[in-house]
C-alpha cells in the first residue's frame, strides 16, 4: 500500500510564525538566540521558550527579554528533556507555521522571511528546511555549511526502502501547521535528538522543500560536541544505537498511525545505519554483526569502510576516530574547499 502525503489548504499572505525553543542551562546564548528573532525581517512571529528546569539564570534572561516583547513567552518545567520541552512548547503554539530553534543557535536575519516564502511558493510542502553554519562558541567557522546537501521532495517511499534522508538539526526545520499537529507530542522519552524524531515524523506526513542558502548559525561546543561527529567510543555508539532502535520502534509506530502499513525495519539497520553497525563491529562491540559494506548507498563511504574493516583492529578504529570527529585536517581542507568555491554560504545567505 503506498504511502500517501497530506495537502494543505492555501497559507494565509502573512502566517504567523510560531518558534519552540527547548532551553537547559543555556544562559550564556539564550539571549543571543532570542535577539536573533528580534532582528527578522519577518516581524509576524511567536516565541514560546520552554526552560527546561535549568539550573543556572536562564528563566531570568529569557523573563528579561518577554518582559520587553510581548511575542516572547517563558514556559517552566521540571527537567523533563528535550522532547517534553518542545511538547509543552508546541502545546500553546497559535501559528500558521512552525519553527525550531535551538536556544544555543541564532537565526541569520532574513530567515523566517526566506521560509515563508518557500512555502508560498511551494504549496505542497509541509516542512521547509536549510543548511546551517556550524560554529564555534567564540563565533569562529568550524563548517560553512551543514549539511553540505539536503532532500527534498516526497521522502516516506524512500525512508521505507533504507534510505536516510539528508535533513538538518533543530534551527534549520519549519512544519505546516497540520503537520506540526501530528509530529507532536514526541514521546517523551527522547529526551535528546528529539529534532530527528520531529523531522523523521514530518518527512513521513508531507513532501520536503529545502533553501539552498544557510540561513542560521549551529553552535558547536562543550555541551554538544557531537553534532559534527559520529560516536567514535563504546559508550557513545551504544548510545547512538539504543537511540536508533528507539527510533526506528517510534516510526513503525507513527507509519502504522498515519499511513495504515506495517513496515519492514530490516531496510534501516543494514542501509540506513549500516555504518553506525559497520563502527560498533570496529570498536569491538558487535564483532560478528552481519552487516555488510556494500549496503552503504554511497560508493566513497563503501570504499572508506571496506579499507578500515580491512586493517588490523587498532588501526581501522583510529581511522574511524579520524574519520568521525572534528579535527584541523578536516576543518582546514573544508575551508580551502569553500575558499576555492567561492564567496561563503552564510554570507549569501545572510543577504536575504
Amino acid at each position: 500500500m503506498p504511502l500517501t502525503p497530506l495537502s494543505f489548504a492555501p497559507l494565509p499572505r502573512r502566517p504567523l510564525v510560531s518558534v519552540l525553543i527547548a532551553n537547559y542551562n543555556y544562559e550564556r546564548y539564550v539571549g543571543r538566540a532570542l535577539e536573533s528573532l528580534q532582528s527578522q525581517t519577518w516581524p509576524h512571529w511567536e516565541a514560546i521558550v520552554c526552560d527546561d528546569g535549568s539550573l543556572d539564570r536562564s528563566a531570568e534572561v529569557i523573563t528579561s527579554y518577554a518582559v520587553r516583547d510581548p511575542r516572547i513567552r517563558l514556559l517552566r518545567q521540571a527537567n523533563q528533556g528535550m522532547a517534553a520541552a518542545l511538547n509543552a512548547a508546541a502545546a500553546v503554539a497559535r501559528g500558521d507555521l512552525v519553527a525550531l530553534l535551538d536556544s544555543d543557535d541564532e537565526y541569520l536575519p532574513a530567515r523566517i522571511e526566506r521560509v515563508v516564502a518557500r512555502f508560498h511558493a511551494n504549496p505542497e510542502a509541509g516542512c521547509v528546511c536549510h543548511p546551517l553554519c556550524a560554529v564555534r562558541a567564540d563565533g569562529d567557522i568550524l563548517k560553512p555549511r551543514h549539511p553540505r546537501l539536503l532532500a527534498r521532495g516526497w521522502l516516506a517511499p524512500g525512508i521505507l526502502r533504507g534510505v536516510e534522508p539528508a535533513l538538518p538539526p533543530c534551527s534549520g526545520l519549519t512544519f505546516r501547521r497540520e503537520v506540526a499537529a501530528r509530529v507532536f507530542p514526541l514521546p517523551p522519552h527522547f529526551r535528546r535528538c528529539a529534532d530527528k524524531v520531529a523531522q523523521d515524523r514530518a518527512a513521513l506526513l508531507a513532501p520536503v522543500d529545502s533553501l539552498e542558502a544557510v540561513l542560521a548559525f549551529y553552535r558547536i561546543h562543550g555541551a554538544n560536541l557531537t553534532g559534527l561527529s559520529g560516536p567514535v567510543t563504546g559508550d557513545s555508539l551504544q548510545a547512538n544505537l539504543d537511540f536508533l532502535h528507539q527510533l526506528w520502534a517510534d516510526r513503525m509506530e507513527f507509519i502504522r498511525i498515519c499511513h495504515g502499513v506495517e513496515a519492514d525495519p530490516r531496510p534501516w539497520r543494514e542501509i540506513e545505519s549500516a555504518h553506525f553497525f559497520l563502527a560498533a563491529r570496529l570498536l569491538g562491540l558487535h564483532p560478528a554483526e552481519p552487516i555488510d559494506a556494500s549496503r552503504i548507498p554511497s560508493p566513497v563511504r563503501r570504499a572508506v569502510w571496506r579499507a578500515l574493516l580491512a586493517l588490523p583492529r587498532p588501526l581501522g578504529a583510529a581511522g574511524l576516530r579520524f574519520w568521525w570527529t572534528e579535527n584541523a585536517v578536516k576543518r582546514n581542507v573544508r575551508l580551502l574547499w569553500d575558499f576555492l568555491a567561492g564567496p561563503p554560504v552564510w554570507r549569501q545567505g545572510s543577504q536575504g
